[in-house]
């Protein structure tokens, strides 16, 4: 089953590709301040594929902050958090802010507060790679 979406500007558009229908998603709410503060509902599948495109490419804002052991994707013309990334080796790995897809409404499950405030950077990197969605970046700068 395949998802679209993008921001709100159209700038980053977003394709995920799920066995699973809406409804048995498995939604997050990461508890630290950035995902707060965006009300972000987060999604990631190691068995599902996400492909971020930049259709405009100097839209893209990445943000770090706490372990820096991801990046946030923002877009810099509307503002909307799209996704968080781990570049891990040769591939990438994501979660998704599932606010971005067209039907986001038909993503119904209550989000699972989650807190991972006593990670280590090696326990968090750990889990990542275990936990989030394969991903493949389009149109993204060197």
């Amino acid at each position: 089953m395949k998802h679209v979406g993008s921001c709100h500007c159209g700038a980053i558009r977003v394709e995920l590709e799920t066995t699973r229908i809406p409804q048995d998603q498995v939604l997050g709410a990461c508890q630290c301040s950035f995902c707060r503060k965006h009300n972000a509902r987060a999604f990631s599948d190691p068995s599902a594929k996400l492909v971020i495109t930049a259709s405009e490419p100097d839209a893209l804002q990445m943000y770090e902050f706490g372990l820096r052991t991801s990046k946030q994707v923002i877009c810099k013309r509307c503002g909307v958090y799209v996704a968080m990334i781990l570049f891990d080796d040769e591939r990438v790995l994501s979660v998704l802010n599932i606010d971005t897809l067209d039907e986001r409404a038909l993503f119904t499950q209550v989000v699972e507060p989650r807190v991972y405030d006593t990670e280590s950077t090696t326990e968090r990197i750990a889990r990542r790679r275990q936990r989030w969605t394969p991903t493949t970046l389009v149109g993204w700068p060197a």
